[in-house]
């Protein structure tokens, strides 16, 4: 018999405001990921019956669901998609089945999955449209290739390692010079087929930019989280003196002004990419002398983000921890509630979304009375008849943060004994990518030796 409905938010917060709630909602435009988040829910029931964490006739009623369940995006007051299905499932089938759908994943894993499904797509179906439209500028050329038109400089009528040179002002050149030779005679892998966009487009700097500030991105992101950790109310580490000031008027003060300068210089090069964006997306073809203010922009874009991923390297390599200051984070923090909640359903047969609203009654009681966790913890016998007895020192292992890690048994999760085998593994990464570097500078000298060579072999000739 289908139990009680459940809000799915559980227990930990008593109250909901519907301004708020509105406000921080991804219902209205969910939209497009809906249908992907059934999948996703499809598959992972899928696994967890496989692995024997759900009785097949409970998973076979989830699957049921969300086979018919309907993509389209649910209206009221939900936050997000994710939240609307599993609730809606929990509505028709009863927390005590639908409450092992959240069971292993969270929103934050289902909704990049889900993102990234929804985007596969949406670039094969551009790419499609690319591809027709390839299709199309052939068949004209196919049909009135013959066809002399006008073409302009200076509006009067490409991959960074494919060469330019022989395109001459936009259209080639009536005289006999080999491209191809010149080509590697420069280091480059080949040429521009179309001589117009050999001359006239600047994709490739967009294209090394937008590679820049991705990474600047992920640096300003780190670099953040060094100045969060190394100040007093973290502690959880020290900046190395050489990428730390002190204050003009606090003498105590130890600043981490390389970090603070690397989150900014992010800005900078997203200026430059914005900047060649801007001057390229009104530019008529051919060539045109605004292209000359796209290259500042690109050398200190370029520039910008040499210079951060060196000081964070430093940064970091030079960092200190504070290993006291980090265990005591962890002091009667609330970081091992989800641990909790799984050991309740393996050991008590409640579905997650039950020991998920029972942890986080518990997790309030803590609060409220000011107890600790583990204290509180010792009540759930008493909220539920299913749960059994929990010993003190079961109850320990359960939220002992490095238990918990130890437990982790998925691919790429932060169990300890995961470390050394990914360390080895990016190692070798790290190591073939540095080859292929190593390779790719060898082949640009090579080049230079070789176009030397045949230089000095002409002047040779030229001299007998």
């Amino acid at each position: 018999m289908r139990g009680e409905p459940l809000d799915i938010r559980g227990k930990r917060l008593k109250r909901s405001n519907e301004s708020a709630t509105g406000f921080t909602s991804s219902i209205g435009f969910d939209a497009p990921i809906a249908r992907h988040v059934i999948r996703i829910n499809t598959a992972h029931m899928l696994t967890l019956i496989r692995g024997g964490e759900v009785k097949k006739g409970i998973g076979a009623e989830c699957l049921k669901f969300l086979l018919e369940a309907a993509p389209e995006t649910t209206t009221g007051q939900f936050e997000d998609i994710h939240q609307a299905i599993e609730q809606s499932a929990v509505d028709r089938l009863g927390v005590e089945k639908a409450g092992f759908l959240n069971l292993g994943k969270s929103r934050n894993d289902q909704v990049a999955s889900a993102i990234r499904m929804e985007l596969r797509e949406r670039i094969i179906l551009l790419l499609t449209r690319v591809n027709l439209l390839q299709e199309s500028l052939l068949g004209v050329v196919k049909r009135d290739g013959r066809t002399v038109i006008p073409g302009f400089t200076h509006l009067q009528h490409e991959r960074v390692n494919l060469s330019p040179m022989g395109a001459a002002a936009l259209a080639g050149t009536s005289v006999n010079i080999d491209r191809r030779l010149i080509a590697s005679l420069l280091g480059f892998t080949g040429i521009i087929d179309n001589s117009m966009d050999a001359v006239s487009s600047r994709d490739f700097a967009v294209e090394a930019l937008s590679s820049c500030e991705m990474l600047m991105i992920e640096l300003s992101r780190i670099a953040e989280e060094i100045i969060l950790w190394s100040s007093k109310e973290f502690g959880f580490v020290e900046v190395a003196d050489e990428y730390a000031a002190s204050s003009s008027i606090m003498p105590q003060k130890k600043n981490p002004v390389t970090a603070e300068l690397v989150r900014a210089k992010c800005g900078s090069v997203l200026g430059s990419l914005q900047a060649v964006c801007t001057i390229l997306k009104g530019l008529p073809y051919s060539y045109n002398l605004d292209l000359q203010e796209v290259t500042p922009h690109l050398w200190a874009g370029l520039a910008n983000t040499q210079r951060s991923v060196e000081i964070i390297d430093g940064t970091i390599s030079t960092l200190i921890f504070n290993p006291k200051a980090l265990s005591r984070s962890m002091e009667g923090d609330y970081s091992t509630a989800t641990s909790l909640a799984n050991y309740l359903v393996k050991s008590s047969g409640l579905s997650f979304r039950e020991a998920h609203s029972l942890v986080g009654e518990v997790v309030r009681k803590s609060v409220e009375e000011a107890i600790p966790f583990f204290e509180a913890a010792r009540e759930l016998p008493n909220l539920s008849k299913k749960i059994p007895p929990l010993d003190e020192k079961t109850l320990q292992s359960i939220l002992d943060p490095t238990a918990l890690l130890k437990s982790i048994v998925t691919a790429g999760g932060a169990n300890p004994q995961f470390i050394p085998g990914g360390v080895e593994r990016r190692l070798r990464l790290v190591h073939r990518n540095r080859s292929r570097l190593a390779k790719l500078e060898g082949d640009l000298k090579l080049a230079e030796l070789s176009l030397l060579r045949n230089a000095n072999s002409l002047l040779g000739e030229v001299r007998n």
